[in-house]
Parts: C-alpha cells; sequence; structure tokens
C-alpha cells in the first residue's frame, strides 16, 4: 500500500530527529518516495495550505542539510536553491532560516562566488547578522578578503554547526593548496617547523603527509622539505625560509593570491 504524503512526511521528521544516529541513506529513501508521490494525481488532497507549507518547508530544507552532511555540494547548491525560493514566497519563518542562510554563505565563500555572497547577505537582517550562523561566514569572508589565513583556521573552533564543516574544509583545502603554489614557487626548501604555520596544519605529520601529495621530499637527514625534487638545488643560494620572515612572506602571499578558491 502507497503510504500518504503525511505519513511519509512523519517518517522524515521521526528518521532527521535521531541527529548523530540518523541514517542518510533511509532520509534519502524517503525523500524520494515523497517526491514521487506529489506527482501522483490527488496527493495533496485533504491537506490545507499550512500543512503543504510545513512539508514542503521540511523537504527542502532537509534535502539541502542532508547534502551537507554527506558532503554532495553539487546537490546542496540544488537543494538549497529551492529553500531560498521557498522562504522568499512563504508567509511565515522557517525556525532554522538563519541556519539555511548561514549554510547558503559559506557555500558561496567556498565558491568563489563572492557577488552572490554580497547579495544574499544584503538582504539579512542586522539582528540576524548578529547570530552564529550569519557571523561566522561573514568572518571568514573578511578574514580571507584581508589575506588573514591563520584567522579562518582559527575559526574552524568556532564552528556554530556540524553542517559547516564541509564548506569549512573546501575552503581551507582550496587556501592550502594556494599557499602551497606560492611556496613552491619562492622556496627549493623550507623547514617543516615553518611549512606547519604556513600551510595552516596542526603538526609536522600533517604537513609530511601533504608534502607527499604534491610530490615534495624531505632532505635526507633532516627536517627540510625540498619543495621540487626535480630542481638542481643551488647549495649557494638561501632557499631555507628564515623563522624572521614568515610573517612578511604570509603578506607577499595576501598580495599574489586573487583566486581564494
Amino acid at each position: 500500500v502507497r503510504m500518504s504524503i503525511q505519513e511519509l512526511h512523519k517518517m522524515l521528521v521521526a528518521e532527521w530527529g535521531k541527529d548523530a544516529q540518523r541514517n542518510l541513506a533511509n532520509i534519502e529513501k524517503i525523500l524520494a518516495e515523497i517526491k514521487t508521490a506529489t506527482t501522483q494525481p490527488g496527493s495533496e488532497q485533504g491537506l490545507d495550505a499550512k500543512a503543504l507549507s510545513t512539508i514542503h518547508r521540511d523537504v527542502y530544507e532537509i534535502t539541502a542539510l542532508s547534502a551537507a552532511l554527506r558532503e554532495d555540494l553539487a546537490a546542496f547548491d540544488d537543494a538549497i536553491e529551492q529553500v531560498m525560493a521557498y522562504y522568499a514566497t512563504s508567509a511565515s519563518d522557517s525556525d532554522h532560516k538563519n541556519l539555511m542562510v548561514g549554510l547558503n554563505l559559506m557555500y558561496l565563500v567556498a565558491s568563489n562566488r563572492l557577488a552572490d555572497f554580497h547579495m544574499l547577505l544584503e538582504g539579512v537582517s542586522q539582528e540576524a547578522q548578529k547570530t552564529p550562523y550569519i557571523a561566522v561566514p561573514v568572518t571568514i569572508e573578511q578574514s580571507l578578503m584581508e589575506g588573514a589565513y591563520n584567522k579562518v583556521a582559527l575559526s574552524e573552533k568556532n564552528i556554530p554547526s556540524p553542517f559547516f564543516v564541509p564548506f569549512f574544509r573546501v575552503m581551507t583545502d582550496a587556501i592550502r593548496a594556494e599557499i602551497a603554489t606560492c611556496m613552491s614557487k619562492s622556496f627549493k626548501k623550507v623547514p617543516v617547523t615553518d611549512a606547519v604555520q604556513l600551510l595552516i596544519f596542526k603538526s609536522p605529520a600533517e604537513v609530511i603527509a601533504y608534502a607527499k601529495q604534491r610530490g615534495w621530499t624531505l632532505e635526507a637527514n633532516s627536517s627540510i622539505l625540498v619543495l621540487n625534487a626535480s630542481m638542481e638545488v643551488d647549495q649557494q643560494a638561501k632557499s631555507v625560509l628564515e623563522p624572521t620572515r614568515i610573517a612578511k612572506q604570509t603578506i607577499f602571499y595576501a598580495k599574489q593570491l586573487e583566486m581564494i578558491v
């Protein structure tokens, strides 16, 4: 027997309400069933406008949040557009509106869609901008524009919701890749301890693992990274980064990077 939209909606809300124990595969299955059900003639019969609006709101929001948890940014992009369209036409606000708008802002920053970011932000009230969901992506965008990449790393500790994590990771990876490219063009060798700071890592082990991915190598019997092993190293050149130059070099990166993501 085919379940009604109301029954499927109750199942969706119950599954989503399990938080850490929620099963994303089950949620995707229920969402697909709801979308199929809505195409059936008479599927919305007996539902008043308020009930129908609630179902649409929950389906749109959970679709977007589920995509974020799965780290499917393409699916999130499609889903968040539906969420924003719903908010624009709905007579009542959602309790999750600040969260959804904040996630949209984070996604736009991570996608380097800064014009869209500022256009969306212009429509957010001053009161809402004070909430962590909105304030965090705004602060991150400002830090990126200033080239203060260390502040972006520090803000990871202040992420207001687990749903923000995938977007934060995309930004951090993109910034790290850009800085690494600048490093390889500017230096032949860099101490691992300095690379930890410059590449926004937390430990030498993380730097060494990242270096292997980029084809960088460790100099024999030392903790010095050779940034381009294929290039002939001039032993006379002052190619090792001195600690006193870290701050100046970070500023140099900020001026050189035209694209963050």
